[in-house]
């Protein structure tokens, strides 16, 4: 159910994304990715303060989950409120800095904020940790102030 929320997020169906997640919850309440599926779609769709009480729910389960203050990020940022958005990313890279969905989450954060430096700095780091993460960065409007950069047409450039 969660990979079928994915795979419906990824393709911009955000309510039944949502529908999935919630199915994948109700099946197994302690299954944190569902969690995490669920916010994903709800920020999407509007609802930011909905996606963050979702992700405070995973966190008062497992603190040291990096989707979760990463997704909080966003749900954050989404409320205007960027210093906290900034803490979360900076906890979930405290967590696991090895994490390229993260990584890719804070670039967004970055390039929302007109920081491309530190914008491209972690896509570079999201793209080394996993190559598809270019396809997702290729077609993501979080990066429109970017996306006629040179180093972000390099980033996100097919490779063989």
């Amino acid at each position: 159910m969660v990979e079928i929320a994915r795979t419906n997020f990824n393709n911009g169906r955000f309510e039944t994304s949502l529908e999935y997640a919630e199915q994948a919850i109700a099946a197994d309440p302690t299954l944190l990715r569902a969690h995490i599926a669920k916010a994903h779609a709800l920020k999407m769709l509007g609802r930011a303060e909905e996606s963050l009480a979702e992700c405070d729910r995973v966190i008062a389960i497992d603190p040291n989950y990096p989707l979760a203050h990463s997704t909080r990020g966003s749900a954050l940022q989404s409320l205007n409120r960027k210093v906290e958005a900034q803490a979360a990313y900076d906890r979930a890279l405290a967590i696991d800095p090895d994490n390229a969905l993260v990584h890719y989450n804070f670039a967004c954060f970055w390039a929302m904020e007109g920081d491309a430096a530190r914008c491209r700095v972690h896509l570079r780091r999201a793209i080394e940790i996993d190559p598809r993460q270019n396809t997702m960065a290729s077609v993501d409007k979080d990066f429109e102030s970017v996306r006629d950069e040179p180093w972000f047409q390099e980033l996100v450039a097919f490779r063989k």
